[in-house]
């Protein structure tokens, strides 16, 4: 087995050539990527880029489509409601399982309020046949926090007698690389490439690029993904709260409900942007569940807001995060 020390490389860039994107000017500042270039990418890999969407304006932006013009890939959206000052994602993702070489193709994205516009931003991407992942992602799955976890690919290259992979390349501290000798038959290249992930990863998705390092002197680099979550001790539902319209002066009471694995107390729940706005009622008993009421006073600043509730745990660093959204009014 061949060990290889942690290294920082990246490979898939996001190129912003001038004029790639066809839109009127008030959907284009909205929109910061003016292309997607997934570069060289093997068959089978999992191939995903993800692009900005901000509401720089006033209003409230609604996204009612992102499509592809292309079945080559796809597109779907984190969220299409945007308040002023909030942002979201599109990803696209090819598809590398039933379409090889050179692909071109559109992301489009609509938009119906306040107005009627689309973007159209270009994607470009290079699937190679002579390289085949299996399967096409690093998956870890869901691993607790604390814990260690394994992720497991077999590469299989057809073609040159002599080919081999040289490096892995990676930029999570977390993360250490094994692959094996390889086997050599019928004109086939065979590696399995296991990634451990390590106890010290913080809570949270893991979404990472590995950068397979060949002698491949044309196509030297093969990337691929990394996915999974490192699951926290402790949750927070709801993930986001909204308390409605409130009067500047007056109340609105809510509740979230914090689960540990433990039994547990919870130190304080805070809103840094909106200090002293926010009282939770807090049990001092130590459980497994706590159910925390929270009243929320408007304060004298009329208008939308959108901040983070804050909780903390005693005796743990880890901060638990839920949004908070409403609207104030005189």
């Amino acid at each position: 087995m061949r060990n290889f020390k942690h290294s920082v490389f990246f490979v898939l860039t996001l190129v912003i050539p001038a004029g790639g994107v066809s839109a009127d000017p008030w959907a284009q500042q909205m929109v910061a990527a003016k292309k997607i270039n997934f570069g060289v990418i093997a068959t089978g890999s999992e191939a995903k880029k993800r692009i900005e969407v901000k509401n720089v304006y006033r209003d409230v932006v609604h996204i009612s489509d992102v499509s592809t013009t292309c079945g080559c890939s796809a597109a779907t959206t984190g969220k299409q409601i945007l308040q002023p000052g909030e942002s979201t994602h599109v990803e696209v993702q090819m598809n590398t399982q039933k379409f090889s070489r050179r692909k071109d193709s559109n992301l489009i994205i609509k938009f119906s309020s306040p107005r009627f516009a689309e973007v159209r931003i270009p994607i470009t991407a290079y699937i190679r046949t002579d390289v085949v992942i299996s399967p096409g992602l690093l998956k870890f799955g869901e691993v607790e926090a604390g814990s260690e976890g394994a992720a497991v690919v077999e590469i299989t290259y057809a073609g040159r007698a002599d080919w081999n992979i040289v490096d892995i390349k990676f930029s999570n501290r977390n993360m250490k690389a094994t692959l094996s000798p390889p086997q050599r038959s019928a004109g086939l290249v065979r590696f399995r490439l296991t990634m451990t992930l390590n106890g010290s990863a913080t809570a949270g998705p893991i979404r990472d690029l590995v950068t397979i390092v060949t002698n491949d002197q044309t196509n030297p680099y093969v990337p691929l993904m990394v996915g999974g979550t490192v699951a926290s001790e402790f949750t927070v539902v709801p993930r986001a709260i909204d308390v409605g319209v409130v009067s500047a002066g007056k109340t609105a009471m809510k509740q979230i409900v914090v689960k540990g694995r433990t039994p547990f107390t919870i130190e304080s729940v805070d809103c840094e942007g909106m200090t002293d706005c926010f009282k939770a009622t807090i049990g001092k008993d130590a459980r497994v569940i706590h159910s925390v009421p929270i009243k929320f006073v408007a304060p004298n600043r009329p208008g939308r807001f959108s901040e983070q509730l804050i909780v903390k745990i005693n005796g743990r660093q880890e901060l638990l995060r839920l949004n908070v959204t409403g609207t104030i009014v005189n």
